[in-house]
Formats: structure tokens, C-alpha cells, sequence
């Protein structure tokens, strides 16, 4: 595994990873898939002091900002579907679900990995910052303002 090469046990600092993460809302996709890539290599690489970095240093900022990039997404897609009464806007649209069907397999990438200290710290996020807040609470209904 070459990607332990990246990663500096004796100074617990792993630039590669720490860096790439840093671009994983670019605007260009390339950018983004490469950063999913390199993430999900890394996640795979069986090293307890690795992981152990990851998820003490890394797993929740990098967490809490994918859901909230992935929560605005959301927020930009239901705008886009309220304001596109005449039907004008549907390869945006489309556009807009591909990008957000390709967060969902992402996610499931990362959970699949079964990785217990990473997928504590994602489900949290995902259920406290994305799920109930946008998912669930837009199912009620909503109050009508005076």
C-alpha cells in the first residue's frame, strides 16, 4: 500500500490526504471525483495509526462539511424544482440529480467500508445535519406566516 508512504507516523501528519481533502467541494468535478477517490483509498488502507489520525484530527470536519455541501445541494435542488413551473430548467435539473445521486453512492461507499470509528462520526452528521434537519423536517408541514 503506497498510500502509507504518505502518511508519517512519527509526526502523525498525513499531507496527502490532508490537502486533497480540503478540495472537495471544487467547482470541477474532476477535482471532486479525485478527492472521493483518494479518500476512499485512503479509508481502505488497513493501518490502525492511519485511521486513528483520520478519525482524531480529520473525520469530523471533513464529515461536517461534505454534509453541508451536500445539504446546500439539496436546498439548490428544491429550488430549482419550485422554480421551474414551466419546465424550462430540466437539464439543470437533471444535472442537479446526478450530482446528488452521486453524493448518496459516496456516502454508501464510505459506510460500506464498515469502518466503525468513521461511520460513527458520518452517521451523526448525516442524521443531525442533513437527514432530520432537511429530509424529515421538510415533510411536515409547514406554518403559515402572519
Amino acid at each position: 500500500h503506497t498510500i502509507l508512504f504518505f502518511y508519517n507516523d512519527h509526526t502523525n501528519d498525513f499531507p496527502l490526504y490532508t490537502e486533497a481533502i480540503k478540495f472537495f467541494k471544487h467547482p470541477e468535478s474532476m477535482v471532486r471525483i479525485a478527492v472521493r477517490t483518494l479518500t476512499l483509498n485512503v479509508y481502505r488502507v488497513q493501518d490502525h495509526s492511519m485511521l486513528k489520525f483520520i478519525r482524531n484530527k480529520t473525520a469530523a470536519p471533513y464529515f461536517s462539511n461534505l454534509v453541508w455541501f451536500i445539504g446546500n445541494h439539496v436546498l439548490e435542488l428544491d429550488t430549482c424544482v419550485r422554480n421551474d413551473a414551466d419546465h424550462s430548467s430540466q437539464s439543470r435539473l437533471a444535472d442537479l440529480v446526478a450530482e446528488h445521486l452521486d453524493h448518496l453512492h459516496y456516502l454508501n461507499d464510505i459506510l460500506s467500508l464498515n469502518i466503525d470509528d468513521l461511520n460513527d462520526v458520518l452517521i451523526d452528521h448525516l442524521l443531525n445535519k442533513l437527514f432530520i434537519p432537511l429530509y424529515i423536517f421538510s415533510l411536515l408541514p409547514q406554518k403559515q406566516s402572519s
